[in-house]
């Protein structure tokens, strides 16, 4: 009877392992596509028309 019960018990115990793992791993899976699909609609500078601080004072066209 003991150890039925020890045997349910370590059964349980592998079993809520390997569930906390797999959600463990749908959780990390699911933030790896997220940022993947905001990192895609960002693919273009903000402002397409940027120069540096340097490059415009060499040009003579700082205020």
């Amino acid at each position: 009877m003991q150890r039925d019960v020890n045997r349910l018990k370590r059964r349980k115990a592998k079993r809520n392992k390997i569930i906390s793992l797999f959600v463990l791993c749908l959780v990390v899976a699911l933030a790896m596509v997220m940022m993947r699909a905001c990192s895609d609609q960002f693919s273009e500078p903000y402002n397409k028309s940027y120069q540096p601080m340097d490059t415009l004072r060499k040009q003579g066209n700082a205020p």
